[in-house]
């Protein structure tokens, strides 16, 4: 049983401070994931949280990751990033205001780029957008990306090669969409 195995072991039996540890060991990763995916800091604050808070109530109830603890986390932090995009479609009014609050913070150019990268973001599969996010947004190495996602460092590569490739063309379908910025 590795380390990671054991504290995860210790965790799911609700001992304190294995969840510290894990919370300690995995909470800036997945702060920064979702924040690369909601482009909020308030957001990405509460949307980690959450995840943390459903990973012990999945522990309380006998349930939760006995492996691969971060896929895990990745997976409830898409989840949950979601039905936040999904929410705020349902109140345009909100999204509207926070977008030109946005505008006058920074230059209107990049709220653009940056909008059309989070939009390209959401059409790849979770798994490449978790890799691209963690190589690129974190700059993690492709072993560590393994490890955390429960993959082999080849099938990360690809799904790397695959989701830039996705990303390529999705931001070029969007300039065509939108004119050139």
């Amino acid at each position: 049983m590795t380390d990671e195995q054991a504290l995860l072991a210790r965790a799911r039996s609700l001992d304190p401070e294995a969840l510290a540890e894990l919370h300690e060991r995995y909470y800036r990763m997945l702060y920064f994931y979702v924040l690369g995916r909601v482009g909020e800091r308030m957001a990405a604050e509460d949307l980690t949280a959450e995840v943390f808070t459903r990973l012990l109530e999945a522990f309380h109830r006998g349930r939760g990751p006995e492996r691969h603890l971060a896929a895990w986390l990745f997976r409830t932090a898409d989840h949950l990033v979601a039905d936040h995009h999904r929410a705020r479609y349902r109140r345009p009014e909100i999204a509207l205001e926070e977008a030109w609050a946005a505008a006058r913070e920074e230059d209107r150019s990049d709220v653009v780029v940056q909008e059309r990268v989070r939009e390209a973001l959401e059409h790849l599969t979770p798994d490449q957008r978790a890799v691209i996010l963690m190589r690129f947004w974190m700059d993690l190495p492709l072993a560590q990306i393994a490890r955390e996602l429960g993959k082999s460092v080849g099938a990360v590569k690809l799904l790397q090669h695959r989701a830039l490739a996705a990303l390529a063309k999705r931001l070029q379908d969007l300039r065509s969409d939108h004119g050139a910025a």
